[in-house]
C-alpha cells in the first residue's frame, strides 16, 4: 500500500509540473490579432459633431449622446466613429444618428490629421450615413461578406468609445438576424459580446481577416456595455451606402404585406415543417403583393431564392430593393409550394391614404414583449414622430407603447387606427414608458 501511495504521489507531481510548464509557455506570435489590427485601424476614423440637441427616450440609446446633458435648442458635441469606404474619393460610412442634426462634422484620422466633412446622404430607417472628406493617402477597409459569418466567429470592434480613439475590443458573434423592438426601421442586426460603448457608433466590426462585416450601431442599457452589442451587416451597409452616394437618399421598395415570425406553437398548429419562412398575416388591398396573388396565411419561404428567416429579414430585403424591381416569391399555400412573381412598389405611391388628424406624423407598429415578471406587454409602439405633430405636442415620444385608447385595449395597429377614426374631439392614450404608465391626451387640431 505504501509503495502504491508513493507511485501515485510521483505521478501527481509529474502532472502538476507538466501543467505548470505548459501554462508558463508564452503565446506565439500566431496567437495574436495585432498584425490584423495594425492593418485595419488606419481605416477607422473618429467623428466629432456639433449638433442641435434633441431629447431621446427609450431603452435604446444612441451612443455618444448623454440624455442628462440634452436640452432642447442647445448645441452639444456628439462623438462617434466611421469607416473609410472609398479612399480615392474620401467616402466614409457611419451611423445616421451620429451626424443627425449636425451643424459641423470633424473627422480625425489615426495619424492625427483633421478634416471637415460634408454629408452625402443619410437614412434613418437603416441608420446609415455617408460623409466625405477631401484628403489624400487614405486607406479603405476591405469589405467582407456578412452572409458568410456564423455564430461563434471571432470579431473585433474598433471605434472611439468615450472619445478614446482607435480602441479595440474582442469577442464573438453571439447571434444573427437580431431585431430590437424599440428600434425604428429595418432590422437584421449582428449581435456580439465584443464590448461596445458610447462613441463606438459607426465604428467597424471586423473578422479575423481584417474585413468589414458590420457597422457598430447600438447597445442595450443606460449607457455602458452590458455584453450585448449590435452591428448592421456589411452587405446591407454597402447596399445602402451606394444608394446614398448615387442618389443622396434610399429609394426603398415595398410589397404591401405584414409578415410575422413562425413560432413553434404556430408551426404545430399549421402543421408546417420547414425550417425557414414567415407567415403572411395581412395583405394590403391594391398592393403589389395582392396583384401578385399573395394571400393571408401564405408561408413566404424565399425572395429571389434567398431563404427568409424572420419578418425583420423580409422588411430588410424589400426595403433595400428599388421600386420597379421584379422579384420571385416562393410560398407554401395549404402545404403546396408555389412560385409567384411580383413588382416592388413605391411606398409613396402604393400607400397613399387619408391621414388621421390624431396620428398624423406618427409611425408605429405592433408590439409584444414578455416582461421580467413574466407578464406580457402588448400594444402599439411609437417608432418615430414629427416634433410638430399633435401627438408630439401631447407628449408622445418614440418608445412609448400604447396599450389603451379612449378606454379600449389596444392589441394591434389596426385597433388604434379604428379608434382614432371614430368621431371624437380628443384621443386619450394610456402608454407604457420604461415600465411606467402615463396618460396622454391628443387634441384634434
Amino acid at each position: 500500500m505504501i509503495r502504491l501511495l508513493v507511485r501515485s504521489m510521483i505521478l501527481l507531481s509529474a502532472l502538476v509540473g507538466c501543467s505548470t510548464t505548459l501554462a508558463s509557455q508564452p503565446l506565439s506570435q500566431t496567437d495574436t490579432i495585432a498584425p490584423m489590427i495594425s492593418r485595419v485601424t488606419p481605416s477607422i476614423v473618429n467623428i466629432t459633431v456639433q449638433k442641435k440637441a434633441v431629447p431621446t427616450s427609450g431603452a435604446f440609446i444612441p451612443e455618444g449622446e448623454d440624455n442628462d446633458d440634452i436640452k432642447k435648442n442647445h448645441s452639444v458635441v456628439g462623438l462617434g466613429s466611421g469607416v473609410i469606404l472609398d479612399a480615392k474619393h474620401g467616402v466614409i460610412v457611419t451611423n445616421a444618428h451620429v451626424i443627425d442634426h449636425a451643424k459641423n462634422i470633424l473627422v480625425t484620422l489615426k495619424d492625427g490629421r483633421h478634416y471637415r466633412a460634408v454629408s452625402l446622404g443619410e437614412d434613418d430607417g437603416f441608420d446609415i450615413a455617408v460623409i466625405q472628406i477631401k484628403a489624400k493617402h487614405l486607406i479603405a477597409l476591405p469589405l467582407g461578406d456578412s452572409d458568410d459569418i456564423q455564430v461563434g466567429n471571432f470579431v473585433a470592434a474598433i471605434g472611439s468609445p468615450f472619445g478614446l480613439n482607435q480602441t479595440v475590443t474582442y469577442g464573438v458573434i453571439s447571434a444573427l438576424n437580431r431585431s430590437e423592438p424599440k428600434i425604428e426601421g429595418f432590422q437584421s442586426f449582428i449581435q456580439t459580446d465584443a464590448p461596445i460603448n458610447p462613441g463606438n457608433s459607426g465604428g467597424a466590426l471586423v473578422n479575423l481577416k481584417g474585413q468589414l462585416v458590420g457597422i457598430n450601431t447600438a447597445l442595450v442599457g443606460p449607457g455602458a456595455n452590458v455584453g450585448i452589442g449590435f452591428a448592421i451587416p456589411s452587405n446591407m451597409v454597402n447596399s445602402i451606402a451606394q444608394q446614398l452616394i448615387q442618389y443622396g437618399k434610399v429609394k426603398r421598395g415595398m410589397l404591401g404585406v405584414i409578415a410575422q415570425n413562425i413560432t413553434p406553437s404556430l408551426a404545430d398548429a399549421m402543421k408546417f415543417k420547414n425550417d425557414t419562412g414567415v407567415i403572411i398575416s395581412q395583405v394590403v388591398p391594391g398592393s403589389p403583393a395582392e396583384k401578385a396573388g399573395l394571400k393571408m396565411k401564405d408561408i413566404l419561404v424565399s425572395i429571389n431564392k434567398k431563404p427568409m428567416m424572420s419578418a425583420a429579414q423580409v422588411r430588410n430585403t424589400l426595403g433595400m430593393m428599388r421600386p420597379g424591381t421584379k422579384i420571385t416569391l416562393e410560398v407554401i399555400r395549404r402545404h403546396k409550394a408555389q412560385t409567384l412573381t411580383a413588382k416592388v412598389g413605391d411606398p409613396k405611391e402604393e400607400l397613399k391614404q387619408r391621414v388621421n388628424p390624431f396620428l398624423a406624423g406618427v409611425s408605429f407598429r405592433d408590439f409584444s414583449q414578455i416582461e421580467t415578471d413574466g407578464s406580457q406587454l402588448t400594444g402599439v409602439i411609437v417608432t418615430n414622430i414629427t416634433e410638430t405633430s399633435q401627438a408630439a405636442l401631447a407628449g408622445v415620444v418614440p418608445g412609448d407603447v400604447i396599450t389603451d385608447a379612449n378606454g379600449k385595449n389596444i392589441a394591434t395597429t389596426q385597433d388604434l387606427i379604428n379608434i382614432a377614426n371614430q368621431p371624437t374631439d380628443s384621443l386619450l392614450l394610456s402608454v407604457d414608458r420604461d415600465n411606467l404608465n402615463a396618460f396622454l391626451v391628443i387634441e384634434k387640431p
